[in-house]
């Protein structure tokens, strides 16, 4: 691995993705299964975001975790459909060049949603040129890609694009997106250098929506049926960034200046008609722009026979956003109750002051406080009932709040490539602006963790091991009537408490190997019961070998083999029910011979039958028909065995 960022705690992880790309996977989102504790979910189609758990929280759509591409930020303000919401499928795995994973809120440079952690994709293309890729398999799935990566210039400039279309493994499954991607980077006289990054994005998407586990018991649903037709959405984006930075005589300073446009249209029912007669379905919409900057500087200084580093950081955001949500008639989609309308205009500006001092030859302290204001306008065209009989629109208000937090590590090389790290971090999660009153001080969700961890490196194995506790003060909690998470007086506060551990290891040449597996308990304060949804165990294995076994021809022939596992506990849901364990292999293999490559990668292997969303509710999803109030288990299906062929060609 290349030179990594100073380390903020034992789960503080950076992976070069290389040949690593080379396991199956749906998007290059689900590289953060890579980490320890990571598992993704997307049961609401190709095109929505991914479910994410990590740590013993479950993320929903990114409420918990910090996300940014190339410096972009990902997570959007008070997005109608999940607060936090993070949409990574514009990103495209043959550009992503290195992940790095912050486990918990210990660097003070990690800002608002990062409860559980952040994550960080950074672009680049190593083997320079251009290549062309098409994939087709099952269920009429093709794909293509383009990247160019001009030679003589640095990894970090290229010219990617990408077009995916499916019909899906089932009914409402079908999605297809495209999506570009362009960065530039040149080095300026004096060591300082300029970057720009651009992305346009569109998916259309179908959804299927949940099956009621009894209905699927006496065959009244199919394992990957659906109740309703008319599920699914459309999401856009466009951004451009620009970094700047300048070599100064004792460190660095950046600036980096970023703006974008998003639209997001999501249609789904979970409920069926157990709130109204003519129908539960809801739809949202979302409209953002969004412009940002970010500057720091740091540098160096001696001390006592050390070098030391101190570091200054400045943030603002700006979000100005459309928001609407409405429950819509079975038979025609007309709406008939109009729950959410709204316009947020939301500001985030924050600083930072961090210093990593280096005591003693085998000790570091690093720590810093960072510091953010949130500011709210919110004009709310949704109304409320007055006197009984008269509905007003709730009208304009604003809202200002402030949260302050310390964080801190400790780091001590106990030699013989041992080393133990403790961290302590307070973070914040922003609150979602539509709960929001009039004067009020925003209430900030304030996240305490705690980690202890050692790791142990030896030239061709490493191994990290921690332990870890995270208490919330206000959690939000998946409501299927809403569609959105709430906060409920039983998740006031919630407490997590749990171990990881890592294994990375080169046994022979061309051969890698990650092992992870996390437990985490998370429950509730108030009552101890646990959280619902969260996975206690999660167990990840990531395996490539890449040889050179010959040249024929003149041309190297290169074979490449992959292997991907994933094992889920059975997860808590509501009413003290139950989810089962999950354990999905997946495969593939591929030729090389000069510039020419082919290969087929399998998901699923086994055909596993698996449950990828499970919930437990009350619905009721036969028209006229009395709802039942009794709650029972739900779930969308998780893909079957599916196969895909590939043909890349390199020049």
């Amino acid at each position: 691995m290349r030179g990594e960022t100073p380390r903020r705690a034992a789960s503080d992880l950076t992976f070069d993705v290389g040949a690593l790309r080379l396991v199956p996977r749906g998007s290059a989102a689900e590289l953060l299964s890579l980490a320890p504790g990571f598992y993704l979910a997307q049961h609401g189609g190709e095109g929505k975001a991914q479910q994410l758990f990590l740590r013993g929280f479950d993320a929903q759509h990114g409420q918990d975790v910090e996300f940014s591409v190339g410096g972009l930020p990902v997570n959007e303000v008070s997005n109608v459909h999940g607060h936090g919401y993070a949409d990574l499928n514009f990103v495209i795995p043959e550009v992503v060049d290195r992940l790095r994973v912050q486990e918990g809120p210990f660097d003070p440079r990690q800002g608002d949603f990062a409860v559980a952690g952040s994550a960080r994709f950074d672009l680049g293309v190593s083997e320079r040129g251009a290549l062309a890729r098409a994939s087709y398999g099952m269920f009429n799935t093709a794909r293509a890609v383009v990247v160019v990566a001009p030679r003589g210039e640095r990894r970090e400039t290229f010219l990617a694009g990408e077009l995916y279309r499916t019909d899906g493994y089932g009914i409402q499954r079908a999605a297809s997106r495209a999506s570009a991607l362009g960065q530039y980077q040149r080095q300026l006289s004096g060591g300082g250098s300029l970057r720009a990054l651009a992305t346009v994005y569109s998916a259309r998407f179908d959804s299927p929506g949940v099956i009621r586990e009894d209905d699927y018991q006496r065959g009244a649903q199919g394992f990957f049926g659906s109740y309703d037709l008319r599920q699914g959405g459309f999401s856009s984006r466009a951004a451009l960034l620009t970094e700047l930075v300048v070599p100064t005589r004792h460190g660095r300073f950046t600036v980096l200046a970023h703006a974008g446009v998003r639209a997001l249209r999501i249609q789904e029912n979970f409920t069926g008609f157990a709130l109204d007669p003519r129908g539960d379905r809801y739809e949202q919409r979302y409209d953002a722009v969004t412009v940002g900057l970010r500057a720091t500087h740091r540098s160096t200084f001696a001390l006592l026979g050390h070098t030391h580093a101190v570091e200054f950081g400045l943030s603002a955001r700006h979000d100005r956003t459309t928001q609407a949500m409405g429950r819509q008639r079975a038979a025609d989609e007309v709406t008939h109750t109009t729950e959410i309308d709204a316009d947020v205009d939301a500001t985030d500006i924050g600083m930072f002051a961090d210093v990593d001092l280096h005591v003693h030859s085998r000790v570091h302290l690093r720590g810093g406080l960072r510091a953010d204001a949130l500011a709210y306008q919110i004009d709310d065209r949704s109304t409320m009932l007055v006197d009984r009989t008269v509905r007003v629109p709730r009208g304009r208000r604003d809202a200002q709040g402030f949260q302050v937090g310390p964080r801190v590590t400790a780091e001590v090389d106990l030699g013989a490539g041992f080393t133990l790290i403790g961290a302590y971090g307070r973070g914040f999660r922003s609150p979602q602006a539509l709960s929001l009153g009039d004067g009020e001080s925003a209430p900030f969700a304030v996240v305490n963790a705690g980690e202890l961890g050692a790791r142990w490196r030896r030239p061709r194995v490493q191994v990290t091991a921690a332990v870890f506790g995270t208490h919330v003060d206000r959690d939000l909690i998946f409501d299927p009537a809403s569609g959105q998470n709430v906060l409920i007086p039983e998740s006031a506060a919630t407490t997590r408490l749990g171990a990881s551990a890592m294994v990375r290891f080169t046994p022979l040449r061309g051969l890698q190997v990650i092992a992870s597996g996390t437990f985490a308990r998370a429950t509730f304060d108030a009552t101890g019961y646990l959280v619902p949804y969260v996975p206690p165990w999660v167990g990840r294995l990531d395996a490539v070998y890449v040889r050179e076994v010959g040249r024929p021809f003149g041309h190297a022939l290169t074979l490449s083999f992959a292997l991907g596992a994933t094992a889920l506990g059975d997860r808590p849901l509501p009413f003290s029910e139950r989810s089962p364990a999950i354990f999905l292999l997946d495969a593939a293999a591929s030729a090389r011979l000069g510039p020419v490559e082919l290969g087929v990668a399998a998901r699923n292997l086994t055909d596993a039958r698996w449950r990828d969303g499970a919930f437990s509710y009350a619905s009721n999803f036969t028209a006229d028909a009395d709802a039942s109030r009794v709650p029972v288990q739900h779930f969308t299906a998780g893909r079957p065995l599916s196969v895909l062929g590939t043909l890349s060609v390199y020049l």
